[in-house]
């Protein structure tokens, strides 16, 4: 196996291996992957358009209107008329979302430092930058192609 299947391989496993705990985590916390961190997002920002919100969730538009009704249904975020362009909608976190992200945020946090106790912050940040370098270096050559 060639050292680029390999780290073809390595990586989805570990993706695959990290998100299925996080996932796992977050819905004993009452709260699917795909909403944690669109409420993390809109936490920061207060209101966001779905577009944005599918982006920092990396799933797809129809998933997105799904997932942004099932919040609406809680009471965590409400879908707002944009006032210039009545066809754009915003979704904004409600008092009661922000206060159910920060409850398992904090409880989910705990898990993620458990989780990677064994790591120093130095070897995370390291880590961080190698995938990062990764990443820009797909992405430059995507864009050349």
């Amino acid at each position: 196996m060639t050292t680029n299947v390999k780290l073809m391989v390595v990586l989805n496993k570990l993706n695959y291996a990290f998100m299925n705990e996080l996932s796992k985590n977050l819905e004993q916390l009452g709260m699917t992957a795909s909403a944690y961190p669109m409420l993390a997002h809109l936490n920061e920002v207060g209101r966001a358009k779905t577009q944005k919100l599918g982006e920092v969730a990396v799933i797809t538009s129809g998933t997105i209107t799904h997932i942004v009704n099932k919040l609406v249904e809680n009471g965590y975020v409400k879908k707002v008329q944009d006032e210039k362009d009545k066809r754009v909608f915003w979704v904004e976190i409600t008092d009661a979302g922000r206060r159910e992200f920060l409850r398992v945020n904090d409880e989910h946090m705990k898990y993620l430092d458990k989780l990677l106790s064994d790591f120093s912050e130095q070897e995370k940040l390291t880590f961080i930058e190698q995938i990062k370098a990764f990443g820009k270096c797909i992405e430059k050559k995507k864009a050349l192609q």
